[in-house]
């Protein structure tokens, strides 16, 4: 037993002699390689991106925060948005932490469906209009069906995603489930505010309803601004584009549509009052990067 004892402490000297340098010289490197990646995880721009996603004539809207909490407005008129969120997200990210859906059109809500069938989702905001559509009842069935926490939304809400990143709702007054003939005039209309940089997303929000968006906390100026019902003639009216005068307008819809979207009239008002008019049928898909003071865009062509 003596014997093989000193074997063993032998060989122990012998790899330490001959290798033991060249493991503190690697343990030194793992050290400095993990110190630079979290130095650079400390002092890199924390940014927000907010993709509008190129699903054809619907709306669909993936806002990623900077500490990387994902929220998905409506999911657009097809299964298509699954492809369009497969290329904005991690492969292995199947969750989603807020999913809004602004009202129960199937162009907005559609996409929902597969949606909730692959992503796990933390929490639903719904409009409080109910739709007697046999594609809301479906979206409904899905949603009481993901375990999920669901709320109405309205006018009051917030949402602290707790990095310097608020959604505000500004619309609907009140969260009383109805039904209306006209769903539009009930969309869950949402404000994110990250430093000195805002975003509104109206939904399809006609421009008589509009006037409920002009509270103290939406700035008269804002960064992006998603044109109400896809540039639809009857929305994004005179009196909220001459107060929140955006610096981008985005509008969301599929080339040669059959509603004619965007309207000219429409269109002629988005550009007198935004800097940049962009849409996702000349764009494709449209993904602003905004740290809380500047902007950038990046579009699929």
């Amino acid at each position: 037993m003596n014997l093989w004892m000193r074997n063993r402490q032998k060989k122990c000297r012998v790899f330490f002699s001959e290798y033991g340098n060249f493991s503190i010289v690697l343990t030194f490197l793992i050290v400095i390689i993990l110190a630079f990646f979290f130095i650079t995880h400390l002092i890199s721009p924390k940014n927000l991106e907010v993709s509008f996603l190129d699903i054809g004539q619907g709306d669909a809207i993936l806002i990623e925060t900077p500490e990387g909490h994902d929220v998905l407005i409506d999911g657009g008129p097809s299964d298509k948005v699954l492809e369009k969120l497969s290329k904005k997200m991690n492969y292995f990210d199947r969750h989603l932490d807020v999913v809004v859906s602004t009202h129960p059109d199937a162009d907005h809500v559609t996409g929902l469906l597969p949606v909730l069938k692959k992503y796990e989702v933390s929490t639903i905001i719904m409009s409080p209009s109910i739709s007697e559509t046999g594609i809301f009842d479906l979206v409904q069935n899905s949603i009481n069906g993901e375990g999920a926490s669901v709320h109405v939304g309205k006018k009051g809400d917030v949402v602290n995603f707790g990095d310097g990143v608020m959604m505000y709702i500004l619309y609907p007054k009140n969260g009383n489930r109805n039904t209306h003939t006209d769903t539009n005039s009930s969309s869950v209309s949402v404000l994110l505010m990250y430093g000195n940089q805002s975003i509104l997303l109206t939904g399809d929000l006609p421009s008589e309803y509009e006037g409920f968006l002009l509270q103290e906390i939406l700035p008269k100026g804002v960064t992006i601004y998603k044109a109400g019902h896809h540039g639809s003639k009857y929305s994004s009216g005179n009196q909220l584009l001459s107060y929140i005068r955006p610096e981008y307008a985005v509008i969301s819809a599929g080339r040669n549509n059959k509603y004619g979207h965007p309207n000219s009239e429409s269109l002629e008002r988005l550009t007198q009052y935004s800097k940049h008019v962009i849409s996702t049928m000349e764009s494709g898909t449209i993904s602003f990067l905004l740290d809380g003071a500047t902007v950038s865009v990046d579009t699929d062509h």
